[in-house]
């Protein structure tokens, strides 16, 4: 049997991702990643502010960062990538900006993050936090968003995203 919802939320990943994103963010830094395929610099950028501290990872979405996306649920990272699927105001898909394709993973946004929507095939840099085991449920209920359309059950159980704020990338 499931606890209940409330506790759930409050004691599971996205509770502590909630609790994070209340306390006003907590990391950002600029740094340049290698494009192991192109050979060339990607620059992504502090959208956190000066006063944060350092992301724990700040690099472009590739393929080792998603194929490793477990290891970083719960930790803040800021990450460019390009909108691959707009889904709704509040929820699209991310691959990979530079290098080889990558499967799409989802971004789910919180309540004024972004300045304006995401289209597909922009360039965005997210201040985020992976989560393990998307449960549109609880994530509607927590984030105060419909996620009832069928489109978000492919993604139940997979590692997403949370983002707690965006910039289009330059």
């Amino acid at each position: 049997m499931k606890a209940p919802l409330s506790r759930r939320v409050t004691a599971g990943p996205l509770g502590g991702l909630l609790l994070a994103a209340a306390a006003a963010g907590l990391a950002g830094c600029s740094a340049d990643e290698e494009d192991p395929v192109a050979g060339t610099a990607v620059e992504v950028p502090d959208i956190r502010g000066p006063e944060d501290l350092e992301d724990s990872y700040t690099g472009a979405l590739d393929a080792a960062f998603v194929e490793e996306l477990d290891v970083w649920s719960n930790v803040e990272v800021t990450v460019l990538a390009t909108v691959d699927e707009v889904l709704s105001p509040r929820t699209f898909t991310v691959t990979a900006p530079i290098g080889a394709e990558i499967e799409p993973v989802l971004v789910v946004v919180t309540d004024g993050a972004a300045p304006q929507e995401p289209q597909a095939g922009e360039n965005w840099v997210l201040a985020a936090t992976p989560i393990e085991d998307f449960d549109a449920g609880v994530v509607a209920e927590t984030l105060g968003i419909d996620l009832a359309d069928e489109r978000y059950e492919e993604w139940e159980g997979d590692e997403f995203l949370v983002a707690t704020a965006l910039e289009e990338a330059e």
